[in-house]
C-alpha cells in the first residue's frame, strides 16, 4: 500500500514466449493436421493452460489496440483477433467421449493465442501500419488506379491483362509477407529456425 491507503499494481508484460511454446506444444513444429496431439490429462492440461493465456492475453491486446488511431489497419486486424479469441473461449468444449472434437478445440484455441501474441508484439509497440500491410495497400492502389489492370472484357470481367507495375508491386508484396512470416517463425520457436 501507498501513503494515499490504495494499492499499488505492478503490471508486467505478457510472457510471450511461454505462450508460444503453450501453442506450440498443440499445433506442432509445422501446425500440420496431422502433428499427434496429447491426450487424456496432458489435453485437458494444455486446453485449460491454453484458454488462460486467451484470457490473460486478449484483454492487454485490446487495450493496446484501443490506443491506437481508429483508423489503423492494425487496430482494426487487432481488435477482431481479440473478438475471434473471445469467440473461442465462449464456444463449447467437446464432450469428454469425443477425443477429435477435444483435439480440434484445443487446436482453435492455440490458433488464436499464436495470432494474439503476434498481435500483441505489434499494437503494443504502437504500429498503426505493418510493413505487410503498407505493401498491400500500394499494390491495392494501383490496381484500383490502373487502367491495365481496370480493364474488363466483353462481358464486364476482368481481361487480366499483363501489367508491369502490378506484378513488380506483388512480387514487392510477397517478399515483406515472407519476411515478415520468417521473423515470426523466428520469435515462435528460435530452437528450431536455428538448427
Amino acid at each position: 500500500m501507498n501513503a494515499t491507503g490504495s494499492t499499488t499494481v505492478v503490471e508486467y508484460p505478457p510472457d510471450l514466449a511461454s505462450m508460444r511454446e503453450t501453442a506450440h506444444q498443440m499445433l506442432g513444429p509445422d501446425s500440420a493436421p496431422e502433428a499427434v496431439p496429447p491426450v487424456g490429462e496432458e489435453l485437458v492440461t494444455l486446453t485449460a493452460a491454453l484458454r488462460g493465456h486467451i484470457e490473460l492475453l486478449a484483454p492487454e491486446v485490446g487495450h493496446a489496440a484501443a490506443l491506437l488511431s481508429e483508423n489503423s489497419p492494425t487496430r482494426y486486424a487487432a481488435l477482431a483477433c481479440v473478438e475471434e479469441a473471445r469467440g473461442r473461449l465462449r464456444a463449447p468444449e467437446p464432450g469428454v467421449a469425443v477425443l477429435v472434437g477435444k483435439v480440434s478445440y484445443a487446436r482453435r484455441l492455440a490458433r488464436v493465442l499464436a495470432a494474439l501474441c503476434d498481435h500483441y508484439e505489434i499494437v503494443s509497440a504502437g504500429t498503426e501500419v505493418t510493413s505487410e500491410q503498407r505493401a498491400f495497400v500500394r499494390l491495392a492502389d494501383h490496381c484500383l488506379k490502373c487502367p491495365t489492370c481496370r480493364a474488363v472484357d466483353d462481358k464486364g470481367w476482368n481481361a487480366g491483362l499483363p501489367c508491369e507495375e502490378e506484378s513488380r508491386l506483388y512480387e514487392a508484396y510477397r517478399a515483406v509477407r515472407a519476411r515478415a512470416s520468417a521473423a515470426r517463425l523466428a520469435h515462435r520457436h528460435p530452437a528450431e529456425v536455428s538448427a
